[in-house]
């Protein structure tokens, strides 16, 4: 499975309005580290995509992406039915 954190986190990036440069000043990198990460010439950790969605408010794409939007669709809509569940089980 081909999966291109590169171009996830440059979507991030663009979503959130955020320059090359400012983006790499509120990650403690530098620009061309940031460049280098989304065209996948260099691979970055978990919590580097992380911290991506946190900055760019990015949370519910990172996850859609990393689960495919299908799965991620249902996994949203079952977690209320769960819970729901769950406290008519608990009362």
């Amino acid at each position: 499975m081909n999966f291109d954190v590169g171009g996830l986190i440059k979507q991030c990036r663009k979503k959130a309005k955020l320059s090359q440069e400012a983006f790499a000043d509120l990650m403690h990198t530098t620009q061309s580290t940031i460049s280098r990460i989304e065209q996948n010439l260099i691979a970055c950790e978990a919590t580097f995509l992380a911290k991506t969605a946190a900055i760019t408010n990015s949370q519910d794409a990172v996850i859609a992406a990393l689960f495919s939007a299908d799965t991620a669709l249902q996994f949203l809509q079952t977690v209320p039915m769960f819970i729901g569940g769950f406290f008519s089980w608990i009362l």
